[in-house]
């Protein structure tokens, strides 16, 4: 048997001496004396306290130290042990563009694993909704085995750890054993255009000082249309594939937001279906522009619609919202998280106990209401022991 609260045994235990204590302090009405003065002594009760070599009151002493140990025991919450039962292991995969080799990541779960993939189809996984995932789906784990060892398989970069991380870290009640795998090379090139824009497109005045430079590692746009086999081939290869159609007449005035920079201006707005990651919003919170990694490369969809004419793309902050829609992916920031991180990531002492996961989800046993049973029965018996020596 374990108690999910042990400290309310010992506060049981402790007071159970106090109660011994305060029984060996006698109280009682002293010897009486026929004296000739007895008539000068005030006619009222007197009480004198000394300390006895052994208690008095037994039974009222034994009911009273039953009902503290009674109730402290079913405070204490007492479980009965099960047979030992298998740990189990929970594997949290970094599936993100940020891995170099995913297959070789994946070999570290094994047959019986519960394994939690995150960051699938993103830039950079998120540890701080890994962790979170893993607390959550822990519980039933838990519930089949003695302990859960947590296993996290990522290249644990910088950019993977936010401010949350490490508080979202400290839920879990045991070490973490981190796998660290390479990192993909960081993609980040300065940008250059496979073929020059003309000045008469409405990207064109924006873009007109970026170099131009013909392979696998520039940035085609595309104007018009969708992208084409020839067009996927070259983002396979490691080029950038922006398929750019603004040919929709702008509306009225939008907000669109990308990084620190924000424009006003009337731009029309094209639905974009593709689940990949934003790059860009609406002043709203819809898509503006989404990306995701092919092959080597990525390809990058706009739905900014640019008016035809005006002076929009030579404002300083649409001129950086283009030049940024149109520059090479990057993929992640793969300078790696610090040694303090990982060593806060990892944590000492053991797995986590299946006790610890489950908290108040674990249900005490059916000993708790006999226990408190037996404590108010004791109660009773105390304040009836009571009532008869005060007749007596």
């Amino acid at each position: 048997m374990t108690f999910l609260a042990p400290w309310a045994l010992l506060v049981g235990v402790v007071s159970a001496a106090a109660l011994v204590l305060l029984h060996l302090v006698a109280r009682r009405q002293p010897a009486t004396y026929l004296l000739p003065t007895a008539r000068f002594i005030p006619d009222r009760q007197t009480l004198v306290s000394r300390a006895a070599s052994r208690p008095h009151d037994l039974l009222l002493l034994l009911l009273r130290v039953l009902l503290v140990l009674f109730a402290a025991a079913a405070f204490a919450r007492p479980v009965f042990n099960t047979a030992r039962r298998a740990p189990q292991r929970l594997v949290l995969l970094d599936r993100s563009a940020l891995v170099a080799d995913s297959a070789r990541a994946g070999a570290d779960a094994v047959a019986g694993d519960s394994v939690i993939e995150f960051g699938r189809g993103a830039a950079a996984g998120n540890l701080t909704a890994a962790l979170v995932t893993a607390r959550r789906a822990a519980a039933a784990l838990a519930r089949r085995g003695d302990s859960v060892a947590l296993v996290l398989v990522s290249p644990v970069t910088a950019g993977e750890v936010d401010a949350a991380t490490l508080a979202v870290r400290a839920e879990w009640p045991g070490r973490i054993t981190v796998r660290r795998v390479a990192a993909r090379a960081d993609s980040a090139v300065p940008a250059a255009l496979e073929r020059a824009m003309p000045v008469s497109d409405p990207l064109g005045p924006a873009l007109v000082q970026v170099p131009v430079r013909p392979g696998t590692r520039s940035v085609r746009v595309l104007r018009t249309g969708s992208a084409s086999e020839r067009d996927r081939d070259f983002a396979l290869a490691g080029g950038t594939l922006v398929v750019w159609d603004s040919a929709a007449a702008p509306g009225s005035a939008q907000g669109l937001v990308m990084g620190d920079d924000v424009v006003v201006a009337p731009l029309a707005r094209r639905t974009i279906e593709r689940p990949d990651a934003v790059v860009a919003r609406w002043a709203d919170g819809a898509a503006a522009a989404r990306e995701g990694a092919i092959g080597a490369g990525c390809l990058r969809t706009v739905g900014i619609g640019m008016p035809p004419a005006g002076d929009l793309a030579l404002r300083p902050a649409m001129q950086r919202v283009i030049r940024g829609l149109v520059a090479p992916c990057t993929r992640a920031t793969v300078s790696p998280a610090s040694d303090s991180v990982l060593a806060v990531l990892r944590g000492t002492g053991t797995v986590a106990a299946s006790s610890a996961l489950l908290g108040d989800e674990q249900a005490p046993s059916r000993l708790v209401p006999w226990l408190l049973g037996a404590a108010l029965l004791c109660a009773l018996l105390e304040l009836a022991v009571r009532a008869r020596g005060s007749e007596a």
